[in-house]
């Protein structure tokens, strides 16, 4: 490989000169993708109480993200914390939680993560990874039901929920 010594006030042209990954000094991120690294992040979160009786899935309010993969070969990984889940029955009555993705390319639902708790003011951790197979916007739910149809609740008095999503390089 020859070696060239630039002098003063010489430029070289970095974006047609160079191979491989572009330093962060000259303007680059400094790496380069690859399986397994974060290529974003986008996260939601909330303060506002949903309140429901329902024994059907209902979205929690505000705890919607979308994002929109940029290969078809990435993973989402989705992490949904869910506090604050009360019910006016007892300690005992059950709360089902999903994260849910609001439709495929057939435009069906997918379910891609579930959960229960049996506690009131408890919290719970949903995680789920898909392969979408997709580059159009894809949004993703928290949703909640009471499987006793008494009032439940979710972000019971100043609690927060958040749904975060990151696409990860496939």
């Amino acid at each position: 490989m020859a070696l060239t010594r630039l002098g003063l006030n010489q430029a070289v042209n970095l974006s047609t000169n160079t191979t491989g990954t572009l330093g962060v000094a000259n303007g680059g991120t400094g790496r380069t993708a690859v399986t397994g690294n974060v290529l974003q992040v986008i996260r939601a979160s909330t303060t506002t109480t949903t309140t429901t009786s329902s024994t059907s899935m209902v979205d929690i309010t505000n705890l919607t993200v979308n994002i929109t993969p940029s290969a078809t070969s990435s993973k989402i990984y989705v992490i949904m914390n869910v506090n604050g889940i009360a019910s006016s029955a007892s300690a005992t009555s059950g709360v089902s939680l999903r994260i849910y993705r609001a439709s495929d390319v057939s435009g069906e639902a997918i379910n891609i993560g579930f959960g229960t708790t049996d506690a009131l003011n408890d919290s719970a951790t949903l995680t789920a990874l898909e392969s979408p197979s997709s580059t159009s916007e894809l949004t993703y739910k928290g949703q909640c039901k009471n499987r006793e149809a008494t009032a439940i609740s979710v972000n019971n008095g100043s609690d927060t929920s958040s749904i975060t999503v990151m696409e990860i390089a496939g």
